[in-house]
């Protein structure tokens, strides 16, 4: 019995995501809104799903201006993370992920997060460094959600801004698209690498 309302719980919180996402991206299209485009495809994008978002704040900035990308990109993400975190947890307690619940609770790195975890969420969140490792500590160390939700809105928040003034001003050169298609090539090879390194370790 708990088995099956613990995999239902999961698909809940992962189905209501999509339909969220689906549906503002379905809305600003037949709108027209640049903004609800946004939202929706930054609500998919700040799940654990790889998706290129650093190649979509840089295009909306030709019709966004980079403090609303910044500041609602931030709070979607914060949004967003605490949700997932729900569904992390609850995944965390299924048997086959217990070896992985039981490194989070012994590996040096982590201890050495949770003492720095708000300072490691907004670096991670604003750098190219990796953030994932930081989200699943702090979900799985049940780290305070609004300290979760703020250093993450602030971390990701800047790092949108950035990257939207960036594509700010190569919109304004009328070369957007080459920058565009640099972030998605780079976002490709990381997504194969993470994937090479992942098959290798099975």
């Amino acid at each position: 019995m708990f088995r099956t309302s613990r995999t239902v719980e999961l698909w809940i919180i992962a189905l209501s995501l999509a339909a969220v996402a689906a549906g503002l991206l379905v809305v600003g299209i037949v709108l027209d809104s640049p903004m609800l485009k946004f939202g929706g495809f930054m609500t998919g994008a700040s799940t654990f799903v790889p998706m290129p978002a650093d190649a979509y704040v840089l295009a909306a900035a030709e019709s966004i201006d980079p403090w609303m990308i910044g500041v609602v990109g931030g709070i979607i993400n914060g949004l967003v993370v605490l949700i997932e975190g729900r569904w992390v947890s609850r995944l965390a307690s299924v048997p086959s992920f217990d070896r992985f619940v039981e490194f989070v609770g012994t590996n040096r790195f982590v201890d050495l997060a949770q003492q720095q975890m708000f300072l490691g969420l907004i670096v991670g969140g604003a750098s190219f460094l990796p953030f994932e490792p930081f989200r699943l500590v702090a979900v799985l160390r049940n780290y305070s959600p609004v300290r979760y939700f703020l250093a993450t809105a602030i971390g990701r928040g800047f790092r949108y801004y950035c990257l939207a003034r960036i594509g700010e001003k190569f919109a304004d050169l009328g070369s957007i698209q080459y920058v565009v298609w640099l972030s998605m090539a780079v976002f490709a090879v990381g997504v194969f690498r993470s994937y090479r390194r992942f098959s290798q370790s099975e």
